[in-house]
């Protein structure tokens, strides 16, 4: 409930400034079909769960403690379910486990939104530093990190058993294809899905249930317009990604740089201040070292 409200008035903010449009009516918001419908043991016992066992009570928070999950990916959507597990106390002792794999590594460009992730962070693996942060959160969590992509050619990692001792997998990848291929693996082990995904300011959300709904792959989302900058910087591996990253390079050699070039002959004190107001370190050394490198051109 924390991070829903905390994320619409993060977006409201951003509407403010301009962009969109602010809400201008009341928003209703209730999860009370969550609620249990038997009776359950609310007593509390000094727990960081207390909160949670007064409105769920002690059984579901030992069953969430005992749950096996596998969570594909460990970007933006990622990191803040990671936190939600360790918060909530998901895998959190010896008969639970949290696996992540996700086969980037952390940019300066993930900084913005990727919020576990810090500038010292930068070029490490996304999943590896997630875990490591999330059992800082909280040290019970019980959590196994890969470097791995989800796919046929790793199914010798992602095997029958590791999918069948799975009680739940979670979607928070940035592409179709990979969707689909956990939708086939979670269809054809009959495990729950939670499949979801976010694009600029776009997103969805879909719970998929073996035998109570349709599967991910029985719709059909509507074709990318935009190739999310992980796949195009680590992992190109379609036509269109390959096309989209020579325009980038394009862009950075013969547009932005000869620009800051410019901007930073005309007035080099007045181009600094700006790069390290706009700028991290990291983004002022290497735009620094382009136009060092056109200037020492011959």
């Amino acid at each position: 409930m924390a991070a829903f409200f905390g994320g619409i008035v993060a977006q409201e903010i951003v509407k403010y400034t301009g962009k969109y449009s602010p809400l201008k009516q009341w928003l209703h918001f209730d999860i009370y079909e969550t609620l249990p419908r038997e009776e359950v043991n609310r007593t509390v016992s000094g727990s960081r769960y207390d909160d949670q066992i007064q409105v769920y009570g002690q059984e579901l928070q030992a069953k969430l403690a005992k749950v096996n999950l596998f969570m594909v990916g460990a970007g933006a959507l990622g990191c803040e379910l990671i936190k939600a597990f360790a918060l909530m106390g998901i895998g959190c002792s010896d008969a639970g486990e949290v696996h992540v794999t996700d086969n980037d590594n952390i940019e300066v460009s993930n900084l913005n939104r990727q919020f576990l992730f810090r500038k010292n962070n930068v070029g490490h693996s996304k999943s590896e530093t997630a875990c490591q942060i999330a059992k800082g959160m909280n040290s019970a969590l019980n959590v196994h990190d890969y470097m791995t992509r989800v796919g046929k050619d790793t199914e010798e990692v992602f095997n029958d058993p590791f999918w069948e001792k799975l009680d739940f997998v979670v979607n928070a990848v940035d592409n179709i294809h990979a969707r689909l291929y956990v939708d086939s693996r979670c269809v054809w082990y009959e495990k729950p899905l939670l499949e979801s995904g976010t694009l600029g300011t776009k997103a969805n959300s879909q719970m998929i249930v073996p035998h109570k709904t349709q599967c991910y792959g029985d719709s059909q989302d509507p074709p990318e317009e935009a190739i999310p900058m992980c796949t195009l910087r680590n992992f190109p591996n379609q036509i269109e990604h390959c096309i989209e990253w020579g325009r980038d390079k394009f862009n950075e050699l013969f547009v932005d740089t000869p620009s800051d070039l410019i901007s930073f002959l005309d007035n080099q004190k007045r181009f600094l201040f700006d790069l390290k107001a706009n700028s991290t370190s990291s983004g002022v050394r290497k735009t620094l070292e382009r136009i060092h490198h056109f200037i020492t051109m011959k």
